[in-house]
């Protein structure tokens, strides 16, 4: 008996190839982007391998990775997705990388210290990078400044802050403001001010435009801070005691509105008459991995 071959059959399979081809290919791109997010982390390679891989390209390296994790991180910042420690290991892991390629590398300072101190509170790590800094940047004002400021802002450290602000005074190219602040800084124990300075004079230097965005976001906090702090010490003056409630300052004139936090929090006034915002200048954020 003649076997009969049904053509009929065969788009049918086509069809359910294709099917099938492209289930598994939208299956092995969600493991690929899982896979690299998961993995991003800890991808910087250690200097010891990395800068016999690049030979006399050790500046064109460090600028490539700091390329890579200011990216990463800048869009972790702008998604708003909620960093943890190990975001913190990461920084300070690939920016000492980045700067044993290239010791000289400010702007790789600058990013990991900013976002050590005032993103996750891990200040030792910051100083760390900055120490190391010291020993190649040794004409530069603005490392021991910075030294100066973390120890005064974040370690409550008055005697070291002044000491490192002295020093940085001392170096060519310091701006002439300087040299009287070291002496200053136990009055402004506690107050915004310095931070405002700090941040003012850090944002004319900044040349990366996510740093520079965070950190004009976190300035005009500071600013907003520190104008609804005056005012409280204003009432407190006029009427003997403190407002109870941040709105008492409309109530009573001194000043015409309360400005929104930028981080999504509000403004409240502690029992000691400071003003400070219930983000903690953090922006509310979405889980991450």
């Amino acid at each position: 008996m003649k076997k009969v071959f049904h053509y009929n059959i065969i788009p049918f399979f086509l069809i359910l190839s294709l099917g099938g081809y492209f289930l598994i290919q939208q299956n092995l791109t969600v493991k690929r982007e899982n896979y690299l997010n998961q993995s991003y982390m800890g991808y910087t390679l250690p200097s010891k391998i990395s800068g016999l891989a690049a030979l006399e390209f050790k500046g064109i390296l460090s600028d490539f990775l700091f390329l890579k994790v200011s990216t990463f991180l800048g869009d972790k910042f702008i998604k708003r997705e909620m960093l943890a420690d190990k975001h913190a290991d990461y920084i300070y892991n690939s920016v000492d990388v980045i700067t044993d390629l290239d010791p000289w590398f400010w702007d790789a300072y600058l990013f990991a210290d900013l976002l050590l101190t005032w993103d996750f509170k891990k200040i030792d790590m910051a100083n760390k990078l900055l120490f190391k800094a010291r020993e190649y940047r040794t004409n530069d004002f603005k490392v021991p400044y910075h030294i100066g400021f973390n120890y005064f802002y974040f370690l409550k450290d008055n005697m070291n802050g002044a000491k490192y602000m002295m020093e940085a005074a001392s170096l060519p190219g310091s701006p002439t403001w300087l040299n009287g602040l070291g002496t200053r800084l136990s009055v402004y124990q506690n107050q915004y001010k310095p931070a405002i300075m700090f941040l003012s004079e850090t944002l004319k230097k900044t040349h990366n435009p996510a740093l520079a965005k965070q950190m004009e976001i976190r300035l005009n906090t500071l600013i907003a801070l520190d104008k609804l702090e005056k005012a409280v010490q204003e009432y407190k003056k006029i009427f003997g005691f403190l407002p109870l409630k941040i709105t008492d300052l409309i109530d009573k004139g001194f000043v015409k509105t309360i400005p929104q936090d930028p981080y999504g929090g509000e403004f409240i006034i502690l029992k000691n008459g400071r003003v400070f915002t219930t983000s903690n200048m953090i922006h509310k954020q979405k889980k991450s991995n």
